[in-house]
């Protein structure tokens, strides 16, 4: 799933599942014959690249983000004049 110049990284995540859903889990990953662990993170890598609403409150987060070290860095006008 993953390009060859990008490199994966894995992390180790305790979760807790319904069982319901962990079963389906199971099965959906035997039905493409992955592991239940790759099964989990294209199941989420998709759904959250499908939700709009998310993709939104991201580009936002981020906004947000940039504006505030924005404000952080002082402007090349104010060094001068704290050098002068």
């Amino acid at each position: 799933m993953t390009s060859s110049s990008e490199q994966r990284v894995i992390l180790k995540r305790m979760v807790r599942l319904e069982q319901r859903a962990s079963e389906l889990l199971e099965d959906y990953a035997r039905f493409i014959g992955i592991s239940a662990e790759d099964a989990l993170n294209i199941v989420l890598r998709k759904m959250m690249a499908n939700d709009t609403d998310f993709h939104s409150w991201i580009r936002r987060h981020r906004d947000q983000q940039q504006d505030s070290q924005l404000r952080l860095v002082p402007s090349a006008s104010v060094k001068e004049v704290e050098a002068a």
